[in-house]
């Protein structure tokens, strides 16, 4: 079926169908318009990769964020698609794609872990993306992560969120840089999960102010009755102050980078999560190639007490509250 762009004719050669059976209007900037419609006309090209999700007490996986990549797009990221499908007002129809890409993948996805889809709330009224969420069937293991939590009180994607929880849904938000702005807006949306950006986390074992300000996310979620979740999590040190602000899930390289398929988080590291949990001060040893051979250099671990305080070492035995 080919979509008429409004007041032209049927011939006219700015309507386009796409062969995934997704109808496009191509935009009138044909340097926009020329690659986004060639993405949805060869819905293969848009693939799903996966980075685990860990349980910081533990070291536990308890599910997977996915990572859109474009096979015919430069740069490694796929945001900069996303941005001029917006500006051409295709987001609705690459974000089905993206999404059907994702949900696909299901199917391999291991028992009792979720899949966190990432979604711009305009787009999830379009038809396209729901249809593809009426086809997924059961959904009670997609986490929907928004990428903005400020929704205006009458937007249509507050009720389009409501009829999905309603099926089982988990919703997902981030606490941009956690100003007041930022936490209003989580507090009116009462999301399932808050995520934590990479410009909080980053070095947080480094900033004082950016670990209080994660603990008043924590604060938030636990009134909501949310998990809060730290992304792009790179150290160790990082993981142990996160840990020690009451954040209860980690994603980022430090667990595992994006890929295809659900590849395990590292076990080094789950190791060390699961020790920390009984020795908080200790983290694993790393090789030193400067060290002499045969040298003694301690135990396979070394101590962390510079980058944990008191409260800290104490862990809520409840566990992550999205399993």
């Amino acid at each position: 079926m080919t979509t008429v762009l409004p007041g032209r004719p049927p011939e006219d050669p700015l309507n386009f169908t796409g062969s995934s059976g997704l109808a496009v209007i191509a935009p009138r900037e044909p340097e926009i318009a020329e690659p986004i419609a060639q993405t949805l006309s060869r819905p293969a090209t848009i693939r799903s990769i996966h980075r685990p999700v860990v349980a910081l007490a533990d070291g536990t996986c308890l599910g997977y964020q996915a990572t859109i990549r474009v096979g015919d797009w430069a740069a490694r990221s796929a945001a900069p698609y996303f941005e001029a499908a917006a500006q051409a007002g295709l987001s609705g129809q690459l974000g089905a794609l993206a999404l059907q890409a994702a949900v696909q993948m299901r199917v391999a996805l291991p028992v009792e872990k979720f899949l966190a889809v990432e979604m711009d709330a305009d787009a999830l009224t379009h038809s396209d993306v729901l249809d593809v969420l009426e086809r997924a069937g059961e959904i009670s293991d997609l986490v929907l992560s928004l990428i903005s939590p400020h929704l205006a009180p009458q937007h249509p994607a507050i009720e389009v969120i409501s009829e999905l929880r309603g099926r089982g849904l988990l919703v997902a938000a981030g606490t941009g840089v956690a100003g007041l702005d930022d936490l209003t807006a989580l507090e009116h949306l009462v999301p399932d999960l808050i995520r934590v950006p990479a410009e909080l986390v980053r070095d947080v074992h480094q900033y004082a102010v950016r670990r209080r300000l994660i603990e008043n996310v924590v604060d938030l979620a636990e009134e909501l009755g949310a998990a809060v979740l730290a992304e792009d999590v790179e150290s160790l040190d990082e993981a142990s102050v996160l840990r020690g602000s009451g954040v209860r899930l980690g994603s980022g390289w430090l667990f595992g980078r994006a890929r295809p398929g659900f590849a395990n988080p590292s076990p080094e590291v789950c190791e060390w999560l699961r020790v920390w949990n009984t020795q908080p001060g200790l983290i694993p040893r790393q090789f030193d190639p400067t060290q002499p051979l045969g040298e003694i250099g301690g135990g396979r671990y070394i101590d962390l007490d510079s980058y944990r305080t008191a409260e800290g070492a104490g862990v809520d035995e409840t566990g992550p509250r999205l399993l």
